[in-house]
């Protein structure tokens, strides 16, 4: 078992979302997760990524206590996630997005060494088969698609364990849908595992 949560409620005021959910993940499992808007499924998921706490029960991650504090620290835990609402920064470039809160690796006296940066980004794309992204174009002058591909890329970047893709699909061209099946593929073959809602 990878993931496991037990009994995982979560309220706003009176309006109850999730009602003692469980859920179990294990490597190499692909799942999708179904129901009416409103039902607690991107709930359970921004949970899990550490976006926001749990009201009560618990999580393991490969059998050890797992309790996010926040999306890094997920992240840091082999948890990444691309959510359905757009996350990034838009004044910035869409590289610096790709590692935004995880850029000292490219920093030497507090500068930004940028070209690294977008190399590494598209070094992140390459490694699984994604097409380039123009990383130095500012992250808001770019179409919703491609704004979705920086995030995909920022989750890749990561080298997750477990895969969260929150609506992903909906934003994104036939190719690039294509382009996303396969990466599903991979991920399965390589004993990874994903989390997905999808109107597909």
């Amino acid at each position: 078992m990878l993931l496991s949560a037990e009994q995982v409620t979560k309220s706003y005021g009176d309006r109850v979302l999730l009602d003692g959910v469980s859920f179990y993940l294990e490597r190499g499992d692909k799942v999708g997760i179904i129901g009416v808007n409103g039902a607690g499924k991107s709930t359970l998921l921004t949970q899990i990524a550490g976006i926001q706490p749990s009201d009560s029960g618990e999580m393991f991650l490969n059998g050890t206590p797992y309790k996010p504090r926040s999306p890094l620290d997920a992240t840091s835990s082999g948890v990444a996630i691309v959510v359905q609402e757009l996350g990034l920064v838009p004044n910035l470039p869409a590289g610096i997005n790709v590692f935004l809160g995880n850029t000292k690796r490219f920093s030497r006296f507090g500068i930004i060494n940028n070209r690294k940066v977008y190399e590494a980004a598209n070094q992140a794309l390459s490694q699984w088969g994604l097409p380039p992204i123009p990383f130095q174009r500012l992250s808001g002058d770019m179409n919703v698609e491609s704004r979705k591909m920086v995030e995909l890329a920022r989750a890749l970047a990561s080298d997750p364990q477990i895969l969260i893709l929150d609506e992903l699909t909906q934003s994104l061209s036939h190719d690039n849908r294509t382009v996303l099946y396969e990466l599903i593929r991979k991920f399965k073959e390589m004993g990874r595992s994903i989390i997905l809602i999808s109107h597909d």
